[in-house]
């Protein structure tokens, strides 16, 4: 493996993330074993198939020494884990979470390398543009840890920057990446890796800078036949406003008796999620049976209960269509009929709708 070892030496440190930052948690404890966790699609660079993603449930060490000697030494939790019987040397798989992008963060994960005999190496895909165009850290059972770029499904592994170090197979290693505009630091048990500082030197102004990719999707990464396994990943970082969240904004101050509103679309998987809604913790949730119809179909469903009408109906666009999915819950008034409820629901669909254009306004 020939690297290239490239330092930049910042002209002050990498600010820490600001206080709103919020945090995401990939606990996989949400998902069905043997199975892709939701919110994630399995891609592949190079030739071949996609590797086989899935959650399963394995003894984990605790991250932390046990505060008792009673405690034991290890709990069954669900981890992520790829396996592949392909050897082709150029080919890497990845599993991309498809329901945000993020631009500055500061990502950690648990990593353990269990086999492989091409080059057995794993670690994180981060500013993905698609399953061709992404930065990479990985490290990798011949002792090292290495961040590059990979352009056009052509991956720089030559012009990355890499330090030697053990990487044991079937032990975990604690890996950290941070994020903020051009600069990029790789951390592994907390201790500046990427890039390498000299002995007894300051390392707080250090970092990799690289202009290539901005923002992006993040993801999981594997080369070749690697078998290797995740878990405890989180990612703190800023949320970015999609132009539909400040769209949703504007109507519901508009219409106060919304009782609630959220707006689905599918952004890379043919499974619906929130884009856009009243409370924004819901954002990235899933939609179910009746989001995937209304997005395929473009009909209306309609529900009520004692306090409330939902109704469930397509946005459409201005070529007439169905772009996403709306969803408005109501104040229910004394003798309201299914026509009067779609009534209203029509004026909050007409207010969204009259504020975009094509499917990119409502995804940007």
């Amino acid at each position: 493996m020939s690297v290239r070892f490239l330092l930049a030496t910042l002209a002050a440190a990498m600010a820490a993330l600001p206080a709103h930052a919020v945090e995401l948690r990939f606990d996989f404890r949400d998902a069905s074993a043997g199975q892709i966790p939701p919110g994630f699609v399995a891609a592949v660079t190079g030739p071949g198939a996609v590797g086989d993603w899935k959650v399963v449930n394995e003894e984990v060490p605790p991250l932390l020494a046990p505060l008792s000697p009673n405690a034991p030494p290890t709990a069954v939790q669900a981890v992520l884990s790829v396996a592949s019987a392909d050897m082709a040397e150029k080919r890497y798989t990845a599993l991309l979470y498809t329901n945000d992008t993020f631009s500055d963060f500061v990502l950690t994960t648990r990593l353990k390398i269990t086999g492989g005999i091409v080059d057995p190496s794993a670690g994180i895909v981060f500013r993905a543009q698609d399953a061709s165009n992404y930065y990479v850290l990985r490290a990798g059972t011949q002792g090292y840890l290495l961040w590059h770029r990979v352009v056009d499904g052509k991956s720089a592994e030559d012009v990355g920057i890499g330090v030697r170090m053990p990487v044991t197979k079937r032990e975990w290693l604690n890996l950290k990446l941070e994020c903020k505009g051009s600069h990029i630091r790789c951390f592994v048990d907390d201790k500046l890796a990427i890039p390498p500082a000299k002995p007894g030197s300051p390392t707080e102004n250090l970092a990799v800078i690289d202009t290539t990719f901005g923002s992006g999707q993040i993801g999981f990464w594997a080369k070749a036949d690697t078998e290797a396994r995740f878990a405890e990943t989180r990612i703190e970082y800023t949320p970015r406003i999609p132009y539909i969240q400040t769209v949703a904004a504007q109507v519901m101050r508009k219409y106060p008796r919304l009782l609630q509103m959220d707006i689905y679309a599918a952004h890379h998987t043919p499974t619906p999620v929130i884009i856009a809604s009243k409370y924004t913790n819901n954002l990235g949730r899933a939609g179910g049976k009746v989001e995937e119809d209304v997005l395929k179909r473009g009909i209306i469903y309609f529900a009520k209960d004692k306090g409330w009408v939902e109704i469930t109906m397509p946005l459409r666009d201005r070529n007439g269509d169905v772009a996403a999915v709306l969803k408005t819950r109501l104040e229910r008034f004394p003798g309201e009929t299914q026509d009067t409820a779609l009534a209203r629901a029509t004026i909050v669909k007409k207010a969204v709708e009259e504020q975009f254009d094509t499917m990119k306004d409502i995804m940007e």
